[in-house]
């Protein structure tokens, strides 16, 4: 698959608010093929629908979630949400990140490993890469981290991969979300090239 680096998405902002709630987040138009459009955000509402409590502002004292557009270039978006929840009373709220990576011209939505070459093992590259960054950064988990699965949750720049874990996952609440940006060219042998890294630097 080529890259086609007249394809890109318009953006606009979509917003739910109620007494308790205050989330903005996208929706893509523009694109040729309208089924993958609104894949793409159907794809987008569920993971903002997850993130709102069912109990509501019964419960819940704030529900805030913004968004950043990360990569919009080459057909391949991706976008990162930011979410935050806190009850009434209650000491501490709760942020949680999310994100999708989608081609916008076929709508599929892309999991980590579709990122890289078959028999590629690139769960061994990124883990050696991430232990280092945990040393560097001297960070203190709270349960070993086993290593980097099929499906976890990423985002992509310009320039880089972002691996990243929710808080209380491996490390302590005040350190929230933590992120490893493994930058491109570190991975780029085992990159595919008909995954969203290689469609949006044109490998």
């Amino acid at each position: 698959m080529t890259c086609n680096k007249n394809t890109m998405a318009i953006i606009t902002d979509n917003r739910i608010e109620n007494q308790c709630t205050d989330i903005i987040y996208p929706q893509v138009s523009g694109l040729k093929n309208q089924v993958a459009q609104q894949k793409i955000n159907d794809a987008i509402t569920r993971i903002v629908q997850r993130q709102i409590p069912q109990e509501g502002c019964e419960v819940y004292a704030e529900i805030y979630g913004r968004y950043e557009v990360e990569v919009n270039k080459n057909g391949i978006l991706s976008i990162k949400f930011n979410f935050y929840t806190i009850r009434h009373m209650a000491a501490n709220g709760l942020d949680v990140q999310k994100s999708i990576t989608a081609n916008l011209e076929t709508g599929e939505i892309y999991q980590l490993h579709d990122l890289f070459k078959s028999n590629s093992h690139y769960r061994v590259t990124l883990n050696r890469i991430i232990d280092q960054q945990i040393k560097e950064k001297d960070i203190n988990l709270l349960t070993p981290f086993p290593g980097v699965s099929d499906y976890d949750e990423y985002y992509l720049t310009e320039d880089s991969l972002v691996l990243y874990w929710q808080e209380l996952e491996y490390t302590a609440h005040y350190l929230g979300t933590i992120e490893f940006v493994i930058p491109y060219i570190r991975i780029r042998n085992i990159i595919s090239e008909d995954g969203p890294i290689g469609i949006l630097l044109c490998l």
